[in-house]
């Protein structure tokens, strides 16, 4: 029989102690928690190890390739860390001095962990985890969707259990599915060059994956799970159906140009192809704000303007995204668009 771990036993440790308890409960499962005789070897120097190994009671000595010996108590203020566990090869060997209690869990996971609670930080963001529907229902693009859409909508929503460390989305594949997360946290990253760049902090009532659907172009980050969870999932049809054609407008040239004379609010276009595309093929008068920016780059944008989107179907997704931050946003057809012709 497993020996029990309790979440105020965690909350000692970083980077639990900046979780809230009932996130740490969620995380317990994932703990191996054992006890360790004394004079008994928990992990080698040298050794590639998987895990990070948390001291809950008892003594144990660190020992380095120069013999040097650093004594860990389970009570000493300064065991607040994974045992050695700044590099996956072990620096030092431990073993134990008396009768210890260890809880272990995978490597992958205290990073997914300390990634999530970092970035949730930094960001801070502010979420409310007791309804996932708020999150959803408050963002701009739910203001352009028929009530009657909004009902049905709710109704496609498919629940799917997940798990930390589960990867939902992989960058380069074509999406088929959108998701909201219902409970649970979750990590996005992307691959550039030979590294994996950590790039937000997801939580209960997020909606993602939906790019990919918008532009139908491959996912261009990775989502992971930093916890247990559950997601509610909307399949490509029904999102296109229910989401993507009612919010998305198009506009033709010669509408742009009554627009823009007839027009109470300003007019902005912007193009969202990448600069070199920009440069080769310039359009008058746009400004260019690539499509991988511009969610970072929200807070240049006012509510006092009509943008109208250019760069195929990139256009689409970045309307999207506007539309979504409460924008609004047209869609420029540029079967007709010369250099020179806006």
């Amino acid at each position: 029989m497993s020996t029990p771990l309790h979440a105020e036993q965690l909350q000692h440790f970083v980077p639990f102690d900046e979780l809230s308890i009932d996130i740490i409960e969620g995380l317990i499962p994932h703990f191996h928690v054992r006890p360790l005789a004394a004079k008994k070897l928990l992990f080698k120097r040298g050794e590639d190890d998987d895990h990070c190994h948390f001291l809950l009671s008892g003594q144990l000595d660190l020992a380095d390739d120069q013999f040097n010996i650093v004594n860990v108590s389970a009570d000493d203020d300064e065991n607040f860390l994974a045992l050695d566990s700044s590099h996956r090869i072990h620096r030092c060997s431990a073993i134990s001095q008396t009768e210890c209690m260890i809880a272990s869990i995978k490597r992958q996971y205290l990073e997914l962990i300390t990634t999530w609670s970092e970035l949730h930080q930094a960001y801070q963001q502010e979420h409310a985890a007791s309804d996932w529907l708020e999150g959803l229902l408050t963002s701009g693009v739910f203001n352009q969707i028929p009530p009657a859409h909004i009902q049905t909508l709710l109704t496609r929503f498919q629940p799917r259990s997940v798990t930390l460390g589960e990867r939902i989305i992989q960058q380069g594949e074509q999406g088929s599915e959108c998701y909201v997360i219902k409970r649970g946290k979750a990590i996005v990253s992307h691959n550039k060059g030979n590294k994996e760049e950590t790039l937000a902090a997801l939580t209960e009532g997020d909606l993602f994956g939906e790019d990919s659907l918008i532009s139908d172009m491959p996912r261009n980050a990775h989502v992971t799970m930093s916890s247990d969870g559950e997601l509610m999932v909307l399949t490509k049809d029904d999102f296109d159906t229910l989401l993507k054609q009612p919010v998305l407008q198009y506009i033709t040239e010669s509408e742009l140009a009554l627009l823009i004379t007839e027009a109470d609010t300003g007019i902005v276009l912007l193009d969202v192809r990448q600069p070199r595309e920009a440069a080769l093929d310039p359009i008058h008068r746009a400004q260019n704000m690539p499509l991988a920016s511009l969610r970072h780059r929200l807070g240049e944008l006012s509510d006092a303007f009509i943008y109208v989107l250019i760069g195929d179907a990139r256009s689409d997704a970045a309307a999207y995204i506007l539309s979504e931050a409460g924008l609004q946003a047209r869609i420029l057809r540029r079967d007709s668009v010369t250099p020179s012709s806006v």
